[in-house]
């Protein structure tokens, strides 16, 4: 065991109920501090302020204080986090922090150490719920006890290469650096009233026709998202954020309503006059890499098989050539322009990742 004090300069930094948008505007606070910055999405990030305390010439809690000040003045927002010597201590600290404030480990590696294995086994990267339980089994509940297993007993329970990577870490040591990276791109849906709706049917229809809109889009671009966002906008021009973070990355248009539906069943909006509704995706990945698990739904199959043949066709003959029946028969009744002329509906496409020299 290392003797030598390790200093606690990873900042492990989670933003509470941060909209994807405020997301994006934070590396500009964040970068002020240190050019160190890795994005986690949907409301996490990761600094390295070793270069930062001595150009400050502040300690890392100091720091870390004046950025959770600059967050919450700027942006009314309540920050948590972990400072530690690596990645994983950091993660952790954060984690066992209480909200609005920062976990600072102490230099000491055997302090770090003390820590970490007092901790659930939960909490340690590339533990799932089923490894977990397979170690509850084993009567193993903290990261210590797991620390205490011989090596062949651990590969029997995780296999080999788990194994390996859990002892590791397990035993305080994570070679993962803090990698400079901006935040992901993200894909946006918008639709604006021409006169404040109050109408539950109407704004029902204007998540559909929103979700159908993101997930053509997202196919289009061969993306797939693991976070969405809901975004209201009130006559006073106020705005209501709330955001989900799937199980499984999709583009999947049904998916993408069903979602919308929840996040805005839970705003609980009675008479609330809206203006505009936002719908955006996040946390964004290639299609060709994401895992589509069965559902053996046939509605649910159909529909995903029906997907690609109405795409060529909206890309054909004009976004709207085939679209759910509810959709166009609110266009018949004027409640739903199909043209999207009426409502101003448009959608963007925002790449904040950093460009390649």
């Amino acid at each position: 065991m290392p003797t030598t004090p390790t200093a606690s300069t990873v900042l492990s930094l989670r933003v509470h109920r941060a909209g994807f948008e405020t997301y994006h505007s934070l590396f500009a606070v964040l970068t002020g501090i240190t050019p160190v910055v890795q994005a986690l999405p949907p409301d996490r990030t990761l600094l390295q302020l070793s270069g930062a305390t001595s150009y400050f010439r502040l300690p890392p809690a100091a720091l870390a204080d004046r950025l959770q000040t600059q967050l919450a003045g700027r942006y009314g927002l309540v920050s948590t986090g972990g400072l530690g010597p690596n990645r994983l201590l950091a993660a952790i600290a954060a984690d066992t922090a209480a909200p609005g404030t920062v976990h600072t480990l102490p230099d000491d590696p055997r302090q770090q150490l003390a820590f970490l294995h007092r901790q659930d086994v939960r909490l340690l990267p590339g533990i799932g719920p089923a490894l977990e339980k397979k170690l509850t089994r084993y009567g193993i509940s903290t990261i210590g006890e797991l620390a205490d297993l011989p090596p062949t007993t651990l590969q029997r329970i995780a296999g080999a290469t788990t194994a390996g990577l859990l002892l590791e870490r397990a035993h305080g040591t994570d070679r993962r650096t803090v990698t400079p990276s901006g935040p992901p791109a993200t894909i946006a849906s918008t639709t604006r009233f021409e006169r404040d709706v109050l109408d539950p049917d109407h704004l029902r229809q204007t998540l559909l026709h929103l979700a159908t809109d993101l997930g053509a889009r997202l196919r289009a671009a061969e993306q797939t998202t693991r976070a969405v966002e809901l975004q209201v906008t009130y006559a006073d021009r106020s705005t209501t954020t709330r955001s989900r973070t799937l199980p499984e990355a999709t583009s999947h248009s049904p998916a993408l309503r069903d979602v919308l539906y929840t996040l805005h069943a839970r705003l609980g909006l009675q008479r609330a006059r809206v203006r505009a509704i936002t719908a955006r995706a996040g946390d964004l990945g290639e299609q060709e890499t994401a895992a589509v698990q069965l559902t053996f739904d046939r509605p649910t199959e159909s529909a995903r098989t029906l997907q690609p043949v109405i795409d060529r066709a909206n890309a054909r003959f004009g976004t709207g050539t085939l679209t759910p029946a509810v959709l166009a028969a609110g266009a018949r009744r004027q409640a739903v322009d199909a043209g999207r002329s009426r409502y101003g509906s448009h959608s963007t496409f925002v790449d904040h990742r950093p460009r390649r020299a």
